[in-house]
């Protein structure tokens, strides 16, 4: 029971942080939103801080999760690619812009470490279309910084648009068919598809 309650408390956190972002709530309108007594919620927790720090801890350690079983070995880089943002999409955007605002303020330090592990994960994309480049299976006067960077926003853009949300397609349909266009464009037009 326990645990279900802690898992209560950070996901109604973390909507009412999206929503409202980390300054402006409080530990009465968490408990007010659970329907339990702060007491309670500090039976879990000792501090706000401590709660936003555990949302963004829960998020950072799923996509660390992703990242450690990607398949290294795999012969497609874009394909490893596909599979990681797929697994990562929920956590790309769980948080709202200011929530991010509000850490980065209130909460630097949480801020950075968020920070640190987003730029891994660039990294370690830039590092597979880097490889997908030299084995040819990218153009190669295709910038790879510059791809990632586009495929960054786009995908942003396509998780946060709410023309999207009365679409007959999942967001996982449009992820994959949204990747699947995106790596034929920038695939080497030499390669059998």
């Amino acid at each position: 029971m326990e645990n279900v309650n802690r898992t209560r408390v950070l996901k109604a956190a973390r909507d009412l942080f999206n929503t409202r972002g980390y300054r402006s709530v409080t530990i009465q309108d968490l408990a007010g939103k659970l329907g339990m007594s702060k007491k309670t919620v500090y039976q879990y927790f000792s501090s706000k801080e401590e709660i936003a720090t555990a949302v963004v801890e829960e998020s950072m350690e799923k996509v660390r999760q992703v990242l450690s079983v990607s398949d290294r070995s795999q012969s497609d880089p874009l394909l490893e690619i596909k599979e990681i943002l797929i697994h990562v999409k929920d956590e790309s955007i769980r948080f709202g812009p200011l929530f991010l605002m509000d850490i980065e303020k209130y909460l630097p330090e949480l801020s950075n470490r968020y920070k640190r592990l987003r730029h891994e994960g660039n990294q370690y994309i830039v590092q597979l279309f880097t490889t997908a480049q030299h084995i040819g299976l990218i153009k190669q006067n295709i910038p790879i910084d510059q791809v990632v960077e586009i495929l960054r926003t786009c995908l942003r853009a396509l998780v946060n648009t709410h023309a999207f949300s009365e679409s007959r397609y999942s967001i996982e349909q449009k992820l994959d068919l949204f990747l699947d266009i995106f790596c034929k464009g920038i695939a080497n037009s030499g390669r059998d598809d």
